[in-house]
């Protein structure tokens, strides 16, 4: 997002605390494609994601006015919609337990993707681990930093680096198959 769509977000956020619901109705329509994207792909539920997509946005309306940064306002609403991915996925017991120890290898590569892999890449998304499917959403298709991108996970930078590595890679060999 460019220098003026941020300021723009960040006024909407600012009419929202203090009770706009008009400036609510233009962050869910910024929001509405890639937030519902993103809680599709981790969930692979329709029903469930659309909860999910609608329980969020509630919860950001009840708690808005406690967002203390304005400009994390991205980070903040994929995390309450990242919370409730995983207690309902909690609650189903398909939750992968991540190891956050994992260390990036010192040859790690940096594998690149060309456009005409696109659709290939979102077939093989959903065959990913969750925890895959949610660094790499974050990173390439919402473009958000590594910084960012922490702060939705609750994780630090260097975890945030190694899950992006290992979920390239996986990627990469799913694309293979």
């Amino acid at each position: 997002m460019n220098s003026s769509g941020r300021l723009i977000e960040q006024v909407l956020v600012l009419r929202c605390q203090i009770g706009d619901m008009d400036a609510f109705a233009e962050l869910i329509e910024r929001y509405q494609a890639p937030l519902r994207y993103f809680i599709s792909r981790l969930l692979e539920d329709t029903q469930m994601s659309e909860d999910i997509f609608q329980e969020t946005w509630l919860i950001v309306i009840r708690r808005i006015y406690t967002l203390k940064k304005i400009d994390a306002f991205p980070a903040w609403l994929y995390r309450i919609a990242r919370n409730k991915v995983y207690q309902q996925l909690r609650r189903k017991k398909n939750l992968f337990e991540f190891d956050k120890n994992i260390a990036i290898p010192d040859d790690a590569e940096n594998y690149v993707f060309s456009s005409e892999d696109v659709g290939e890449i979102h077939r093989c998304l959903k065959e990913l681990l969750p925890e895959y499917r949610e660094v790499l959403m974050l990173r390439f298709l919402e473009q958000m930093s590594y910084q960012e991108i922490s702060q939705v996970l609750n994780c630090s930078l260097g975890t945030v680096k190694s899950r992006i590595y290992y979920a390239k890679l996986a990627l990469k060999k799913e694309m293979e198959k």
